[in-house]
């Protein structure tokens, strides 16, 4: 077996073009193992190493370690970061993830990486399966680990999700590569955990060749999907389907051939291609099949941040409700922006003249009213309702909705009056100042 992984390891590489390939590496022993068959067949100068400390346990900094004298003795570039857990309206899974990607592109981008390497296996494929049928059992959702998928401005290739977690061990222990242990992927905390660790060595019992069957049934199942958006993609055209200014319009006749079943797919399919931001769950899907389908010419379904799907006779449009005074507004540093009859500017400062301070420069930068769930740090364990905020400080329900928030990175940072990260978090490196002034 040890052959045939690393002959499909380099079979991938060649297959995709991959020339500067960059590996994600946690320091267990599959992202080990991945980053040894790589070394071994590709340029060590056309390879490097990524890492992400999450800062989620106490043994995460050592781990980090551990990695970086693992690529100090293959020689290999090394490039790591650390996430500091800012405030998301995320899970914590999801959240860590966002860094995480967010991360390994930058370092693609700035440093000239083409292909980025994940250790995913057969094992991870097949628990991620049976996850998101448990949670959603969405089609498009089970199907969502690939072994290649365009990333960034490169690609994402998963060499080893042919392989089980024991083929990649037996290669470990063969070679004798050394590698960290997670425990906490011994203990019974998450969803994941306990399918790994209670419910697949039964299943495997019962059949050794369940991952295998789990990567057949990937496999078909995404086949039979590319045979669907094939036909969704001739549906769309006859609807006249138009995205344009956020907003989603089509003729509903075309669609109404299709069986309740099939629309499910559909507008799955419709979601995914133009609003893949917004997550839409099956019961909402049924609801617009029902709206549709239905005999009243007129009908509205709710969806989640202010969005809307709107039945007018034949016709539909998926939009979003924004108020008179709601606004969302990518900032780029030393740019003015009107907002409110007012000049807003955010530049890079001096600690003198400084409106607040933070230890990094953002990946983003977003000036926004207020949403439900909006939280202020307060300090760096405990946060307040940016709703309780406006009823201390008295602010009537109608500024409150005109307010600008300041976000970097989803972490509300400034709040106009109200609120300044700074005021409760030590004074950090780089300083920004706020020039808001009436026009």
């Amino acid at each position: 077996m040890e052959v045939s992984m690393v002959t499909n390891v380099r079979k991938i590489l060649k297959q995709y073009h991959a020339h500067n390939v960059l590996i994600a590496v946690s320091g267990g022993v599959d992202s080990i193992v991945l980053t040894d068959i790589v070394s071994k067949i590709h340029p060590k100068n056309h390879m490097a190493v990524v890492n992400v400390d999450h800062d989620l346990r106490p043994e995460s900094q050592s781990e980090v370690e551990f990695v970086k004298k693992f690529c100090e003795k293959s020689q290999l570039k090394f490039f790591t970061s650390k996430w500091d857990h800012h405030q998301s309206n995320l899970g914590m899974e999801a959240a860590a993830r966002k860094f995480r990607y967010g991360y390994f592109k930058q370092v693609m981008d700035q440093y000239g990486f083409d292909t980025l390497l994940t250790a995913h296996h057969a094992n991870d494929l097949s628990e991620n399966i049976l996850m998101k049928l448990i949670r959603s059992g969405n089609v498009y959702e089970v199907t969502s680990l690939k072994s290649h998928r365009d990333f960034g401005n490169g690609q994402l290739l998963r060499p080893l999700l042919g392989f089980s977690k024991n083929v990649i061990k037996q290669y470990a222990n063969k070679h004798d590569l050394k590698h960290v242990q997670d425990e906490t992927n011994f203990e019974d905390i998450t969803m994941r955990n306990r399918l790994r660790n209670d419910i697949f060595p039964q299943l495997q019992e019962e059949n050794g060749q369940l991952l295998r069957h789990f990567k057949l049934f990937d496999e078909q199942a995404g086949a039979l999907i590319e045979i669907a958006n094939q036909r969704f993609a001739e549906i769309a055209s006859q609807m006249k389907l138009l995205s344009t200014n956020g907003e989603i319009t089509g003729n509903l006749l075309p669609v109404r051939q299709l069986t309740s079943n099939q629309q499910t797919l559909f507008w799955g399919y419709v979601f995914k291609q133009n609003l893949v931001e917004l997550s839409i769950s099956n019961k909402q899907i049924q609801q617009i099949i029902d709206v549709v389908m239905g005999d009243k010419p007129n009908g509205t379904v709710n969806l989640e941040h202010s969005w809307n799907f709107t039945r007018i006779y034949d016709q539909f449009k998926i939009s979003r409700i924004v108020g008179d005074s709601d606004f969302e507004i990518e900032i780029e540093l030393g740019q003015k922006y009107s907002v409110n009859n007012k000049i807003f500017r955010l530049t890079i400062s001096t600690e003198e003249n400084a409106t607040f301070s933070v230890d990094e420069i953002p990946k983003h930068i977003i000036l926004r009213t207020r949403q439900t769930g909006d939280r202020l740090t307060i300090s760096p364990s405990e946060h307040q309702k940016l709703s309780k905020r406006f009823i201390n400080k008295k602010i009537s329900k109608e500024e409150r909705n005109k307010i600008p928030i300041l976000l970097f990175d989803n972490q509300i940072i400034w709040v106009e009056k109200i609120y300044n990260l700074s005021d409760y978090l030590k004074k950090r490196r780089i300083f920004f100042k706020i020039d808001f002034d009436e026009v």
